[in-house]
């Protein structure tokens, strides 16, 4: 669609609608002045908001700015907008990634028409047949007319990319004053809104960007994501663990810190000979627990007084009852000698190297050079406090930061807990909001995984009410599930048989989901022996799609995958008749297999091992 007269200083000239998206195309030789690229982005959003498709909606950010100059290279780039010239616009809009079908185009197309009367719509059919040919598919008529892509086997980034349910655009474009918070059940969209905010904040504002999360993997899953959907801010998105990210900034300040697993687990192991003989005998409970006690709930909490950690709730390790008497046992035969022992060897824990960079902030803020305009963090019940404390001063510490936190009590992986107040976050009415609509999983799917007993009473993140996946509605019909029990002998053959066997599309997103690493080595090497190419989730980045990906629990939070192989032990029947620490494991245990079957959109397996 092209202007019929001279454009307006503050609208496009020209808007291109194809396969790969909308594009508004601004003519100029000189670089626009950034309030003018933001009146053209304005009334280019508003002319396609709105546009609805069943329950779907257009997402008017999705629409990219790009300004056709005379020559690109020699062209100063906004932060806001493509450039190109005669030679680069060919390549930039149409060899991006497909987002729409041939008939949405279509229907996208029709609908602005409607509304930008004054421009001229020019279609492949008005186009001579030379252009037609060179265009390479963006306007093809063939493309145009036909409707292969939209079916539902289809991978759900095509749509989510550039639609989303009007409820999730909503908080999309809401504006927060200061840290807010998105929750919700699994398959609710939360990381989708996520990463459709940071392209909204990166397409109307300057500055870094920040997405970070306790899974290391998670970040650089969805880095292509947000590339696709704003992909002149990619180079100013940093998409990175926390845990990464604490140790390059020490570095970079030049802050010394010694991180060694050898020397930790040494201290661990010597410190459990000081508190065995009583520890060991608490029902329940084994050497994992309270090292978990101490990276979880002391540590991971900055505790460092005795009184302190005296006066706490253990939330999430309420099984185990630890009144005062038992909880100084533990400080001073447990703690203590751990700490020792990591003092003693010139070593660090990953909480140590939190609280270091925690300290160096607030000793030296991030300067110009150094600082974020938003930060996003995924998967935030996984966070110890001290990592909450650490992103909230990231940004300064203050009750304006611009906070993003993304997460579900219900998938937490991790034992111990805590509020946002705790951490000094402030979280007023209405910057804490709750999705409530099943998106990723089919009703079969969704269905099954209700049955998981993972904690049908979950809080908001900050103390006050949650809402759990049994509660939450499919939107995605049919789907399928396969339950099998099966020895560990078996499983070698089974698995690549059930793969096989599955009927599933050539090129599916298959994954194989385990509960620990040994499982994952094991489930590789079956899998390549029968022939399938795998990868493990360690490096998958959510662009390699034929491999077969393989991984913990762990590292699978927060992705999804057309079709879901999981091998877990049975789980106990029911987990309201256990106490002590036997409640807490199983509920834990509960929850982690929440998080793997309700991975997958289209199929999923499952087999309980029974020996």
């Amino acid at each position: 669609m092209v202007e019929r007269e001279a454009p307006r200083e503050s609208r496009a000239a020209a808007y291109a609608i194809g396969r790969t998206g909308v594009y508004a195309l601004v003519f100029t030789d000189v670089a626009p002045e950034p309030g003018r690229l933001q009146e053209i982005r304005k009334h280019a959003e508003e002319a396609f908001a709105g546009i609805r498709f069943d329950s779907a909606q257009f997402v008017p950010h999705t629409v990219e700015l790009v300004l056709l100059v005379p020559q690109a290279s020699a062209f100063p780039a906004p932060d806001t907008a493509l450039v190109v010239d005669e030679s680069s616009i060919l390549a930039t809009l149409t060899r991006a990634e497909q987002r729409l079908s041939p008939r949405r185009v279509t229907q996208v197309a029709t609908s602005a028409a409607e509304r930008l009367t004054w421009h001229k719509w020019i279609s492949s059919n008005d186009a001579p047949e030379p252009e037609r040919v060179t265009t390479g598919g963006l306007f093809d008529e063939t493309d145009l007319h036909s409707d292969t892509r939209d079916n539902a086997l289809a991978r759900p980034f095509r749509d989510w990319m550039t639609f989303l349910d009007p409820d999730q655009l909503s908080l999309v474009h809401t504006n927060f004053t200061g840290p807010a918070r998105f929750s919700g059940p699994a398959g609710t969209g939360k990381s989708v809104v996520a990463l459709h905010r940071m392209a909204h904040f990166a397409k109307r504002n300057p500055g870094r960007l920040l997405f970070t999360s306790f899974v290391k993997t998670l970040p650089a899953y969805h880095q292509s994501g947000f590339t696709r959907l704003a992909p002149q801010a990619a180079d100013r998105a940093q998409f990175i663990g926390l845990h990464a990210w604490a140790r390059a900034f020490l570095r970079r300040r030049e802050v010394e810190f010694n991180l060694d697993d050898r020397a930790v687990n040494t201290s661990f192991a010597q410190a459990w000979q000081h508190a065995r003989a009583v520890l060991a005998k608490v029902e329940g409970t084994d050497f994992g627990y309270w090292a978990d006690e101490t990276n979880r709930v002391i540590k991971g909490r900055g505790i460092t007084e005795l009184a302190t950690y005296l006066g706490i709730k253990r939330s999430g390790r309420e099984g185990i009852s630890l009144h005062g008497g038992r909880r100084k046992y533990v400080w001073e035969n447990w703690f203590l000698p751990y700490q020792a022992g990591l003092d003693g060897r010139g070593v660090h824990d990953f909480n140590d190297v939190i609280g270091l960079a925690i300290q160096e902030l607030r000793e030296r803020p991030l300067d110009d050079t150094e600082n974020y305009a938003l930060v996003v963090v995924d998967e935030v019940q996984d966070f110890t406090l001290l990592e909450l404390r650490l992103v909230h001063q990231i940004l300064g510490g203050g009750p304006d930061a611009q906070l993003l936190l993304v997460g579900d009590g219900q998938q937490q992986v991790y034992s111990g807990g805590w509020k946002l107040s705790e951490a000094g976050i402030p979280l007023p009415g209405g910057r804490g909001r709750v999705l409530r609509t099943n998106y990723r999983n089919r009703e079969a799917i969704l269905r099954y995984s209700k049955r998981v007993e993972a904690g049908n009473t979950v809080d908001d993140l900050d103390g006050g009410p949650g809402f759990v996946l049994r509660d939450s509605d499919a939107t995605l019909p049919d789907g399928c599930v396969v339950e099998k029990r099966l020895s560990q002998r078996d499983i070698n053959t089974a698995l690549p048989e059930a793969i096989r066997n599955a009927g599933l599309p050539p090129h599916s997103d298959i994954a194989v989901i385990v509960n620990s690493h040994r499982d994952v080595d094991r489930s590789q090497r079956v899998l390549r022996n029968a022939g399938f190419e795998t990868i493990s989730l360690e490096r998958y980045d959510g662009t390699q799609v034929d491999p077969v990906k393989v991984g913990t629990v762990h590292r699978a939070k927060g992705m999804d995958f057309a079709a879901v192989f999981h091998i877990t032990d049975e789980p106990a029947s029911d987990i309201t008749q256990l106490t002590g620490g036997a409640r807490d494991r199983a509920e834990l245990l509960a929850r982690q297999m929440l998080v793997a079957v309700s991975r997958p959109r289209d199929y999923l397996w499952v087999a309980y091992l029974t020996d």
